[in-house]
């Protein structure tokens, strides 16, 4: 199975202050899914490396993954979405996840706005 885990392109200014570093999560659920036996994962900084729709579209083509993941705070939920809609429409077969903050607490919302995600994984509060 290909798993592909994308950090939303997501730029407020505020963030970029203290500097670019690979976001935690990623290590944490990488580390879980490796430790499980999955081998095949992909991960796409899109804020980091300012990643456009357009080539996010390419590299979920070149990638072509089994499972889609990402997350969002509140003020990159938009973002978030349109990353996992951009997937449904690149690889339509593969399982579209959202993490995060803003998916736990606001998942009837999240769900109801965004049919082009399947699941959401949320944290405990």
């Amino acid at each position: 199975m290909r798993i592909c885990l994308i950090h939303p392109n997501y730029h407020s200014g505020g963030a970029e202050i203290a500097g670019n570093w690979p976001p935690a999560w990623v290590a944490y659920i990488a580390g879980a899914l490796k430790s499980a036996g999955y081998d095949d994962i992909h991960f796409i900084d899109a804020m980091t490396d300012h990643v456009t729709p357009e080539q996010l579209r390419v590299k979920l083509a070149e990638i072509q993954p089994d499972v889609v993941g990402t997350t969002a705070i509140t003020p990159s939920i938009y973002v978030a979405e349109e990353t996992l809609k951009i997937a449904a429409e690149v690889v339509p077969g593969a399982l579209r996840i959202l993490g995060g903050i803003h998916a736990t607490f606001m998942y009837q919302q999240v769900l109801s706005e965004a049919p082009h995600i399947d699941v959401i994984v949320r944290g405990e509060g």
